[in-house]
């Protein structure tokens, strides 16, 4: 028995054969956009983490210092209030990052690399910063102080 192929049959599997490849190639055209958007939108939830972390929790101990941290927090542990971080833990901080970055990663117990910069009323008290890559997500949040004034509490995580 001879089987007869007609030309709309190969006209047919050739238009599949496009439509499934164009359709690949679509797919495999928006997929690194698509991983990039999914890593950068991690990065940016991870960098509001370490801002809640940093903005309202007292670290531990409590009132810590640079000799005894075990984690670190800016929240004045002497008020009752949230958003309200002290001028001495920012300092701390800026110390610990500045003179041993890794140790300030290992408290804050993060694998990115981050930077991060307090503003008082418009002037830097903080300043940790490292070379980034162009990959690296910005949050902001504004905060008060102790002593009754506000700023700005800027990281940068890749």
């Amino acid at each position: 028995m001879i089987s007869q192929v007609g030309f709309e049959q190969f006209a047919a599997l050739a238009l599949f054969v496009f439509s499934v490849s164009f359709l690949i190639y679509q797919l495999l055209s928006y997929y690194p956009t698509y991983i990039n958007e999914v890593r950068r939108q991690t990065l940016l939830s991870e960098a509001y983490q370490i801002s809640e972390l940093l903005v309202n929790d007292v670290g531990e101990p409590a009132s810590w210092n640079l000799s005894n941290v075990k984690r670190i927090g800016l929240l004045n542990e002497s008020l009752n209030k949230t958003n309200v971080i002290s001028f001495l833990k920012v300092s701390y901080a800026n110390n610990t990052c500045n003179s041993d970055y890794n140790k300030f990663k290992s408290l804050l117990d993060i694998k990115n690399e981050i930077n991060f910069v307090v503003y008082l009323e418009g002037s830097i008290i903080a300043n940790c910063s490292r070379p980034l890559g162009e990959r690296a997500v910005k949050f902001s949040r504004i905060v008060s102080f102790d002593n009754k004034s506000y700023g700005e509490l800027i990281l940068w995580l890749s």
